[in-house]
């Protein structure tokens, strides 16, 4: 299976390990990034800080999709980001608090 995740550099790192083709975005970035995610993946997670940027059509009309499945994830809170790198990517991880 092909699955990707739109996501920030950090919660990339952590998809990435699991085997998600990452594709990193910005407020800026986020739907272009979708719609190259949508191209040619079976899956697409998205997370909730980054669909919440996207045009309300843009992200109904991929959520509604038959093709790919695309799903929002949670994301790292926003405003309660560590500057310790290795200290968010465990956070995504889920194995640290």
């Amino acid at each position: 299976m092909n699955w990707v995740i739109v996501s920030n550099e950090v919660s990339s790192l952590g998809w990435r390990l699991a085997g998600a083709r990452p594709l990193i975005a910005d407020e800026h970035s986020v739907q272009e990034r979708l719609i190259e995610a949508r191209r040619d993946a079976d899956l697409v997670l998205i997370t909730a800080d980054l669909a919440q940027r996207l045009p309300h059509a843009v992200l109904d009309a991929a959520l509604l999709a038959e093709k790919p499945l695309v799903a929002v994830i949670a994301g790292l809170p926003a405003g309660n980001e560590s500057c310790d790198l290795e200290q968010q990517l465990k956070r995504v991880l889920g194995i640290a608090v």
